[in-house]
């Protein structure tokens, strides 16, 4: 039978220090990844979603067109921000390419240090809408299941986060994930406060003040979400209150 490893008061598996403890000089408690999603619920329920429908006076036998002509306005608005910004859009056809170090490389390549890097492309799963038959009603109706649709990878060097992207679905209902690094926010806060560190990928391998990197990690928690991520939506799916404005929804 395997047992958890017991963990000390900064969440460290006592095995990972018993075998490392000798090569550790500090540890720092804090954000790793985050993802956050957003939906317009309302839209996320089937029956509200035929009478979104309705609204628009949409019958549900012509959704997939409705559907199309706006999934073509999304993807419009991506591309035309990308070429505002003379960044590239590529599509990615498979999954063995890590999106996150072709970002990186761009960046590099380009000298991005703010702003758009890129708009990756890919068709993958996701949760949407398909219309199917009932038998025992005959009648038609929207089902949410698990299918594929485009879906559009906005990365960005952000100013405070760093390295971050947003990923938008372009079919109904539009769901939306913004996934930030927290090394990578970290390093921008000790750029600013001339704490010198080495990063090695996604972790430190040395930090000049551990104490003061601790601070600044600990400064990360009472951020305004809500203002930060209206802003990175803003930005990566312009469309969303039309989207939303037939039931009230932002």
């Amino acid at each position: 039978m395997k047992t958890n490893s017991l963990a000390t008061q900064d969440g460290v598996p006592q095995s990972f220090l018993t075998k490392f403890g000798q090569h550790v000089t500090a540890i720092l408690c804090g954000f790793d990844r985050l993802r956050f999603r957003a939906t317009q619920r309302l839209l996320f329920q089937p029956n509200s979603m035929e009478a979104y429908l309705a609204t628009c006076k949409v019958l549900i036998k012509n959704f997939k067109t409705f559907a199309e002509g706006i999934t073509q306005r999304v993807k419009a608005a991506a591309y035309q921000a990308a070429a505002k910004a003379q960044r590239p859009v590529r599509y990615l056809g498979g999954g063995e390419i890590n999106k996150e170090d072709l970002a990186r490389q761009l960046a590099r390549q380009d000298g991005i240090a703010k702003g758009l890097i890129a708009v990756f492309t890919a068709v993958e799963p996701c949760l949407s809408y398909s219309v199917r038959g009932d038998r025992q009603t005959q009648e038609i109706h929207l089902v949410l299941e698990t299918r594929k649709c485009l879906h559009l990878d906005h990365y960005y060097q952000h100013p405070d986060f760093g390295l971050m992207h947003v990923r938008v679905q372009t079919w109904f209902p539009f769901t939306v994930d913004v996934c930030l690094n927290g090394p990578e926010w970290l390093a921008r806060q000790m750029d600013r406060a001339g704490i010198g560190y080495v990063q090695r990928d996604n972790c430190f391998t040395r930090v000049e003040h551990p104490a003061k990197a601790q601070a600044l990690l600990i400064e990360q928690g009472p951020t305004d979400w809500p203002k930060v991520l209206d802003g990175l939506l803003a930005q990566a799916h312009p469309l969303h209150e039309k989207i939303g404005r037939p039931f009230h929804q932002a």
